[in-house]
């Protein structure tokens, strides 16, 4: 009966530890880190090339109806922008968005609406740009901007 009560205990925990935080969002300033994070977090690869590396989460690969995942993470290399999207419709995903967005909204400060995202600046990232969500097509995503110079 412990070992029953340990499992159900347990369990729950575990499928919590998988999940994309603020603070890795935050920790990502290079492919190199990228990679560190969603790798971490048991995502694979799916594809790379020299302007890009893509990464799913328990990917299910399907010729007839196409790649399914129920997270998805892009680094574009040429510009260190990166996303992450979350396909609704597990409560989980759904729970894990509503957590980066709520510590967003906490500890970054508002800058804008641009292109159906609410972006904010947050002062401790690692990176140089800014963060945005919004929620489109079944999906929400997470998304940093690169501040860009102009030569």
């Amino acid at each position: 009966m412990k070992k029953l009560l340990f499992a159900l205990l347990f369990i729950p925990l575990m499928s919590f530890s998988q999940e994309i935080k603020f603070d890795d969002i935050m920790s990502i300033n290079s492919v190199d880190t990228f990679k560190r994070v969603v790798i971490e977090n048991l995502f694979e690869l799916y594809n790379e090339d020299e302007s890009s590396v893509e990464y799913g989460f328990d990917i299910t690969r399907d010729k007839k109806e196409g790649d399914k995942a129920p997270k998805w993470a892009m680094y574009e290399k040429e510009s260190d922008g990166f996303f992450f999207q979350f396909v609704k419709g597990g409560a989980f995903i759904d729970l894990e968005f509503n957590k980066i967005v709520s510590d967003i909204k906490s500890k970054c400060e508002y800058a804008e609406i641009f292109k159906e995202y609410v972006i904010y600046n947050c002062p401790d990232s690692s990176f140089e740009g800014q963060i945005g969500f919004k929620t489109s097509e079944g999906s929400s995503f997470v998304s940093m901007f690169p501040f860009f110079s102009i030569d």
